[in-house]
């Protein structure tokens, strides 16, 4: 196309005389000179479009500098070139540029694969703390076990992303929009209100059956964390035939349901861990005394491994449950890491597993049971050891249904009608 000078002997508007030329697959334009590929750079930059520009001689410079992307041929081309450009090509083979480009998107994929996951695990750490000051529910992961997700369980994993090899669809995606960043809206959404929405529920979950178990029924969950009560003697046992069930304690007052020594309970704290709680909520009666908790059956008669006494009804359920949360937790994050192994192609067509990744899981679930196994290393971060049923049972269903929810998104975003050319609607929403 001879367009350049055609234009000008017009006198029209280049960008107006250039669109359709340029809207074309392809266009080769010929005989133009330095000024003239300047110009054809600006009008190709102004119509949106990321520019790149190649050549080896002095007269190409203007036009490489101006580009979005410079390239130089590093065995002929010019020091002017060179020095205008962005990247030499040191073999002069035009291939090596896809190679840049498929190297390139890769790395960006890796890097915003590496922040969903880091991400998503914010979601059930965060959400506990609101419904602990919010609805009084004890605490249901502790701060201790937040720190050992952040800074242990989910370091190595999101270092495993950049291993992995491009995804298959890679280059024949459509290019990026140049105000397109790594962290969007779309990638936040799905980071928080998918993938942390399914890990929250999965830990709440196995949080509320591993209380139930140990006779905290759900309901009686909520205001737990607020109520107060009357420490019994140290040698106090539970009897449902004694009037005051055991605690000697409680001193009532005229007229007044409420006793005249309450105190709090310290849930996080092993000061309090042996005390048998159904001694402790109590209170005043015209001839008897109340239970102020309406308390569930003990379905697991389990001793702690650190106190040595019963679980059940004790603030010990509660260091158990939180461990039951930090599982699922983790063990989310395993299908997570999974999962976004691909942001829009299917898992069944992406190949193995690379083997830092297998590695890095392993390791994950490894750190998980040593803190929660491991005598004396659970006691100092506030873990137990957990039975599969409270572990593992209402996790793995999650993290398998996570997987599944993940790859039918990925197959909505690729379904497409025979006639369709343009990205369908949940590709425009639900691609991050």
């Amino acid at each position: 196309v001879h367009g350049i000078k055609h234009s000008e002997e017009q006198n029209t508007s280049l960008v107006t005389y250039l669109s359709p030329w340029l809207s074309k697959p392809s266009v080769v334009f010929a005989r133009i000179t330095p000024t003239h590929k300047l110009r054809l750079t600006e009008v190709v930059q102004q119509m949106g479009h990321i520019v790149a520009v190649t050549g080896d001689g002095v007269n190409d410079a203007a036009a490489i500098k101006k580009a979005d992307i410079g390239v130089s041929m590093g065995v002929m081309g010019t020091d002017a070139a060179k020095e205008a450009a962005d990247m030499i090509l040191l073999s002069d083979d035009f291939s090596a540029i896809v190679v840049g480009v498929e190297e390139g998107r890769k790395i960006f994929d890796n890097i915003k694969k590496s922040i969903v996951y880091i991400l998503t695990s914010n979601v059930p750490e965060l959400i506990p703390f609101l419904v602990f000051v919010a609805l009084q529910v004890p605490l249901p992961l502790s701060p201790v076990l937040v720190l050992c997700i952040d800074l242990g369980t989910d370091i190595l994993p999101s270092v495993a992303f950049s291993y992995e090899e491009a995804e298959i669809d890679i280059m024949i995606r459509t290019p990026r929009r140049k105000w397109d960043h790594l962290v969007t809206t779309k990638l936040l959404a799905f980071a928080y209100f998918q993938q942390g929405m399914i890990q929250f529920f999965a830990g709440f979950l196995s949080f509320a059956v591993t209380m139930s178990d140990f006779g905290f029924p759900f309901w009686e969950l909520f205001g737990l964390a607020r109520k107060q009560g009357v420490f019994p003697p140290a040698t106090a046992a539970f009897d449902t035939d004694r009037r005051d069930f055991g605690n000697l304690n409680v001193a009532c007052v005229l007229n007044s349901r409420t006793p005249a020594n309450l105190a709090s309970l310290e849930w996080n704290s092993a000061r309090h861990s042996h005390i048998d709680l159904r001694l402790f909520f109590l209170e005043c009666g015209e001839e008897t005394l109340h239970q102020t908790v309406k308390w569930g059956t003990c379905k697991v008669p389990q001793l702690s491994s650190v106190t040595n006494l019963p679980v059940c009804y004790t603030t010990e359920a509660l260091k158990y449950a939180q461990s039951s949360f930090f599982c699922a937790i983790v063990l989310c994050q395993v299908s997570n890491l999974i999962s976004l192994r691909t942001r829009k192609a299917s898992l069944a067509f992406n190949g193995p597993l690379t083997l830092f990744m297998v590695f890095s899981m392993a390791l994950e679930v490894a750190t998980m049971l040593f803190l929660a196994f491991i005598p004396t290393i659970n006691a100092i971060f506030g873990a137990r050891d957990c039975t599969f049923r409270h572990m593992g049972s209402q996790a793995l269903l999650f993290s398998i249904a996570q997987v599944i929810f993940d790859e039918l998104r990925k197959f909505l975003i690729r379904y497409k009608a025979p006639d369709e050319t343009e990205p369908n609607w949940f590709e425009r929403n639900y691609l991050w």
